[in-house]
This record gives structure tokens, sequence and C-alpha cells, in this order.
């Protein structure tokens, strides 16, 4: 393995290893981790290259402002916390609110990394949006944590490291 694979693995476990740890140490879902756990089979790997294509789209979505398609990659009951230390926004009715909210201040996102777990996708990336004074703000999103079922996303948290 050359030097730059070498550190390219690295990276990627490193990624996954301390955003795991963080959302842990923040109170992991309890609900998708029992969902998780409970499935006690392997996943095929094709599951998880198609829940990466769903969350994937949902957030290409954002930069063309395609409410429609973000929508429709919602699950009819999902939840939505933008940061973990908000309450949930539960419901594909007001999670679209929310997020049409986003869509008129321009938000991107722009994925850096993403790995997944059989139904949970796990990504960081760079959200910009613009302030109510007209400039763009960057977020770093530690860990955008994306729970995947039947195609649609049921739930979504942000990760955020300040």
């Amino acid at each position: 393995m050359d030097m730059k694979r070498a550190r390219c693995s690295r990276s990627r476990r490193a990624f996954t290893t301390s955003t795991l740890t963080a959302l842990a140490a923040l109170g992991f879902s309890r609900r998708s981790f029992a969902q998780a756990a409970s499935a006690g089979k392997t996943v095929p790997p094709e599951v998880g290259k198609a829940n990466v294509a769903v969350v994937d789209n949902f957030c290409a979505a954002f930069g063309r402002k395609d409410l429609s398609k973000i929508v429709s990659l919602l699950a009819d009951k999902c939840t939505y916390r933008p940061t973990h230390t908000m309450p949930a926004v539960v419901g594909k009715e007001k999670v679209a609110e929310t997020i049409k909210g986003f869509l008129d201040r321009d938000l991107k996102l722009k994925v850096l990394n993403t790995v997944a777990f059989g139904p949970l996708v796990l990504n960081e990336r760079d959200d910009t949006l613009i302030t109510k004074e007209g400039k763009p703000r960057t977020f770093r999103v530690a860990g955008g944590l994306f729970f995947v079922e039947n195609g649609k996303i049921v739930e979504w948290t942000d990760y955020f490291l300040q």
C-alpha cells in the first residue's frame, strides 16, 4: 500500500472513530441504535451503498433548492434535529417546513466524507447558508447522522464540534 493510500485509510478510520465516539458521548439516538441493533444480521454492502445514494441525493438537492426532491426522500414519520442540543422536529410536513426555511436562506450542503453502517449513514459536511445580513457563513458538520429505511430518511441529526 503506498503512502497516499495509507494516509487516506487512516483518515477514514479517524473520521469514523472520532465521529462515532462523539455521537456516543452526545447521546446517540436510542431509537436508531435500537433499530440498528435489533436487525441482528449482516447488511449486504449494496444496501449500504443504496443508503449512501439516498443521503447523497438528499444533500445535493439542497444546492438546487429542490424541495420536492428533498421531501420525496423523507419517510412520513421522519424526525430531524438541526443540532444535537435542539428538540426534534417530527413529521414529514414539519420537517419540510424547517427545510424550506433553510432553502429560503440558500443553504448548500457540501459532503466531505461519508460512511455507511447498514441503515446508518454518517457524513461530514460543510454547510453554507446566507445570514440575515446577506453574507455566506459556513459551518462544519462533524457528523450528519441519517437512519435510512426502505429508501427513505427516517431520522436525521447533525452534530457540530464547537
